[in-house]
């Protein structure tokens, strides 16, 4: 069948047409209206400052490639990171400074498998290097592993979940926590080592500090949360990290749409600057905080809209560690005024909440607080930045190309999994190798 470029024309004209009516109409909802004026008003708008002067600055991401099966899941995954380190815009690494392999190089696994009428979650963790900056001989892979396992077996509501997407998310919580645990430890040593001109004060992950354990789903898993996870990862107590947290920064390019509207909606009205202004960021409009509480309070009052409230209020904060009192908070950035980053942040109260009693409470102090630390941050982050579409710092995407898992560097595991698997020359191995070998997921259309 053939379609012609004015057929296809024809027809999105009357469906875009709708589709802007009806995001117009929506607008209009009295729910909508209300978080988008709250969202107007909870923030303050400030242009970036071009005059800070350059502190040293991490960026950490990492890369990685799930195989996934319906009882298990191995990911290859690299991690690493770049530290700009002063004015000449160069990035070093973490060999040049620390001495260790430039990236750490890590195999997760992870199975679940029936054990009567509850399933069993492992966790396997395995360095390909022998000295690497998380794991060493004073912090060996396996041991970590075995206390993660250890963990979620006191995870009653893991043995309750008999989801195979859940199993997935459980799998990439841990992916993520690795990647978390490394800046951790990058802080870590650095300032134990004091091997920089400047200490480094903060470091910048890429992506969000949200991670997807819903705290309803964690009030299920007994007695621990994630930063009880962190801490076996890194051979130390929960309470000895939580400061480098304070430390850490996610920055991530927001795809969500609506997000995406707001932040721009709000940039755009509030830009009380002549152009060209490098860009603009948020804190929080402290002094409009008591209207917003009496407001959201008010249409509590008037509707039954608990759910509505407390997802408006996390696009502000929320916990993300329930048994050690952690929040994000999160601040729209943008550099055009077209693409928009959101910048996270941990915190040990939030800022505004639902409390027990289906109350919005907000805390000015805490808020008072946090503003300075978001303005210093911003105004070093982006003291350089990469010449591409929405000027991200510089650093935070130099460090993608570090630790991407390239057709190669895929290729190259996958053929070593298929001749270890041929070792063993029996059916199980046989069948694995099926699902692993490139030239079948290609005869079948995979690739």
């Amino acid at each position: 069948m053939f379609l012609s470029r004015d057929d296809i024309i024809r027809v999105l004209d009357t469906l875009v047409e709708d589709l802007r009516q009806d995001f117009i109409e929506t607008q209009k909802d009295d729910y909508i209206t209300l978080r988008r004026e709250i969202y107007n008003n909870y923030y303050s708008v400030n242009p970036f400052v071009t005059n800070t002067v350059p502190q040293p600055v991490a960026f950490v991401d990492g890369g990685f490639k799930p195989y996934q099966l319906d009882v298990s899941i191995i990911i290859p995954l690299q991690i690493g990171a770049y530290i700009r380190v002063n004015d000449d815009r160069r990035l070093r690494t973490v060999k040049e400074i620390l001495d260790i392999p430039v990236t750490d190089n890590l195999l997760l696994y992870s199975s679940r498998r029936r054990k009567g009428n509850k399933y069993v979650f492992k966790v396997r963790i395995k360095s390909f290097q022998k000295t690497s900056l998380l794991f060493d001989k004073d912090n060996p892979d396996d041991e970590a592993s075995r206390k993660i396992n250890e963990l979620l077996s006191e995870f009653s509501g893991l043995s309750e979940s008999r989801s195979p997407r859940f199993f997935v998310k459980l799998t990439k919580y841990i992916e993520g926590l690795l990647e978390l645990a490394y800046t951790i430890k990058l802080l870590m040593k650095i300032e134990k080592e004091s091997l920089l001109d400047q200490p480094l004060s903060y470091a910048v992950l890429d992506g969000t500090l949200i991670k997807w354990f819903s705290i309803k789903t964690q009030r299920r898993l007994k007695g621990i949360d994630g930063l009880d996870i962190l801490a076996a990862i890194l051979n130390t107590e929960s309470e000895k990290i939580q400061k480098y947290l304070y430390r850490i920064v996610g920055l991530a390019k927001t795809t969500k749409f609506t997000n995406i509207i707001r932040s721009q909606m709000l940039f755009l009205s509030r830009t009380g600057f002549e152009k060209p202004v490098p860009g603009a960021y948020t804190v929080v409009n402290t002094g409009a905080l008591n209207a917003i509480c009496d407001k959201l309070n008010s249409f509590l009052d008037k509707y039954a809209a608990t759910d509505f409230i407390l997802e408006t209020l996390n696009l502000f904060n929320r916990i993300v560690y329930n048994l050690h009192k952690i929040y994000v908070a999160r601040f729209p950035i943008t550099t055009d005024y077209k693409n928009i980053f959101m910048l996270d942040i941990h915190i040990d109260k939030p800022i505004i909440w639902l409390n027990e009693k289906n109350k919005v409470e907000i805390n000015i102090d805490q808020a008072r607080n946090v503003n300075p630390y978001i303005s210093y941050i911003v105004n070093t982050l982006y003291y350089h930045r990469t010449p591409v579409p929405g000027e991200p710092p510089y650093g935070y995407m130099e460090v993608d190309g570090l630790v991407r898992l390239t057709e190669s560097i895929r290729s190259l595991f996958e053929n070593a999994l298929i001749s270890v698997l041929r070792k063993y020359d029996d059916l199980t191995s046989r069948i694995l190798e099926q699902v692993f070998s490139p030239t079948t997921r290609m005869r079948y259309g995979y690739r």
